[in-house]
C-alpha cells in the first residue's frame, strides 16, 4: 500500500487499538418487524404497493415484517453484498447487523467491533467546529475517552484543514466538507465494516481520494457487508451477493450468477407495471 494515497497520509499511519483474533456474525432465522397503531380507515387504503414490505393488519396495530425467517453467516474474510428494491430488507438488515435494531425472533451473534458507515455527515451541526464537530462523532462512533484527544488531533491533520478546523463548518465549502468527513471515515477501527452504499463525495475533486480510502478499510476488514445498487462496486468489492425480496432472502451466490438474476427479475417487473395499468383503466 502507498504511505500516500491522493496528498493524504496512509491508514498504516494511524495508531490503532489492536484487533480481535476473529470476527463473525451468524444470523440464525430472524425476523425484524415495525409496528404502527391503527388510525380511523387507515387500513382502506393499504393497497399492495410496488415496494416494501408486507404489511399485516393486525386488531390494533399494523405490522411491517421488514425481515422474514432470515439466516445468513459471515466468518473472517466474508466480503458480502445486499441487493434488491427500496423496502426489500437491506438497511433493516444492515442496522440488525450493527446493533442498531432487535430481532423479534431468532437469533443474532455478533463477535467483533461492528463499524457502521450508514451515513458519514449525520448528525454534523453547522455552528459547531471541526474540532467540536469530530468530538462528538468520536462519541458517536464509541471512541474510548482517553483516546478522543488524540482522534481529534489525527483527524485534523488528516483533513489538511488547518485552521479552518478550529472554525465552524457553516464557513466551509462543499470541498472542506467533504475533506472533514473524509478524514473521519479514515479513523474506523472495527473488524467489521457495514455500508449502505458507496460514499461519494459532494466535491468530485475528491471522489478518487475517498474511493480509495474506502478501499483502504475494506481491505483491513476482517469482515464487509456492503448494500448498493451498483453492479460496478459489487463486482469490485464483494465476493458473494444476497437478494432480499420483501424481507425474504431470494437467493444468494456469487455476483456474476446472481446479479443477472436480478436483473432480468427487474426488467420483467417492469414490463408488468405498464401491462397493470392499462388493464386498470379499461376497467374504469
Amino acid at each position: 500500500m502507498h504511505d500516500r494515497l491522493f496528498g493524504l497520509p496512509s491508514l498504516a499511519g494511524i495508531r490503532e487499538e489492536p484487533q480481535i483474533a476473529m470476527a463473525k456474525i451468524d444470523i440464525d432465522n430472524v425476523s425484524v418487524s415495525y409496528f404502527l397503531r391503527k388510525r380511523g380507515d387507515m387500513t382502506k387504503s393499504l393497497e399492495r404497493g410496488a415496494v416494501g414490505a408486507q404489511i399485516i393488519i393486525g386488531q390494533r396495530y399494523l405490522e411491517i415484517a421488514a425481515l422474514r425467517s432470515i439466516s445468513l453467516s459471515m466468518k473472517d474474510g466474508d466480503r458480502v453484498g445486499l441487493i434488491g428494491i427500496n423496502g426489500s430488507g437491506k438497511s433493516t438488515l444492515l442496522k440488525l447487523c450493527a446493533g442498531a435494531l432487535a430481532a423479534q425472533s431468532g437469533t443474532l451473534t455478533i463477535e467483533g467491533r461492528i463499524s457502521p458507515q450508514f451515513a458519514l455527515g449525520s448528525g454534523m451541526r453547522a455552528s459547531l467546529t471541526g474540532r467540536q464537530n469530530t468530538e462528538l462523532k468520536c462519541l458517536y462512533l464509541g471512541v474510548p475517552q482517553s483516546t478522543i484527544a488524540r482522534h481529534i488531533e489525527d483527524v485534523k491533520e488528516l483533513s489538511g484543514l488547518g485552521g479552518y478546523f478550529e472554525l465552524p463548518i457553516e464557513s466551509y465549502s462543499a470541498g472542506m466538507r467533504s475533506r472533514l468527513v473524509m478524514s473521519l471515515l479514515r479513523l474506523v477501527r472495527g473488524e467489521i465494516l457495514i455500508m449502505d452504499e458507496w460514499v461519494n463525495a459532494a466535491d468530485p475533486s475528491l471522489s478518487a481520494a475517498i474511493g480509495g480510502l474506502q478501499a483502504q478499510l475494506i481491505e483491513r476488514a476482517k469482515i464487509l457487508l456492503l448494500a448498493s445498487h451498483s453492479r460496478r462496486v459489487l463486482e469490485e468489492w464483494v465476493e458473494t451477493v444476497v437478494w432480499l425480496d420483501q424481507g425474504e432472502i431470494r437467493a444468494q451466490g456469487k455476483v456474476a450468477e446472481v446479479y443477472p438474476e436480478y436483473q432480468d427479475w427487474m426488467k420483467a417487473r417492469k414490463a408488468v407495471k405498464p401491462e397493470a395499468s392499462a388493464a386498470q383503466k379499461k376497467s374504469d
